[in-house]
């Protein structure tokens, strides 16, 4: 009965083949061929095109980019190796606030602006005015 039991687990644990001898195994893809690189450099594009579609949409419905309308850093003045003074442009106040590790206090409170902030479009027209006059003189 021993006997029995043994040849019968011996024929349940060894798998039984219902295929015939001549049916060919499936063919295993080449994991290194043009286009399994394809589907690999296309998930990556995929995955790196979403990460910058989200850093976008935060920059752009959040304060995480900096940019602020009504706040302006109008100018820095370092005063050692890590101090310094800001003076910042919120609304048509200006206030002059000293920065330190840790540590940021606010010097003076101005109502009338002391300094002016700078102009974004005043670089783009010296920029295109400088480059007609390098035009002219190249004889272009």
């Amino acid at each position: 009965m021993k006997q029995l039991m043994m040849v019968v687990g011996l024929l349940l644990a060894v798998p039984v083949r219902a295929e015939t001898a001549s049916t060919a195994l499936p063919s295993l893809k080449d994991p290194v061929s043009l286009e399994m690189l394809g589907q690999l450099l296309g998930g990556l594009l995929v995955v790196v095109i979403a990460i910058l579609l989200v850093l976008w949409v935060l920059k752009r419905f959040t304060a995480i980019g900096g940019h602020h309308r009504d706040l302006k850093v109008v100018a820095v003045l370092p005063l050692g190796t890590r101090e310094k003074a800001v003076l910042v442009q919120v609304g048509e106040r200006q206030l002059l606030i000293g920065v330190a590790p840790g540590r940021v206090s606010l010097l003076e409170r101005f109502e009338e602006p002391v300094i002016l902030p700078p102009q974004g479009g005043k670089f783009r027209a010296k920029l295109r005015e400088a480059l007609a006059q390098q035009q002219q003189q190249d004889g272009w």
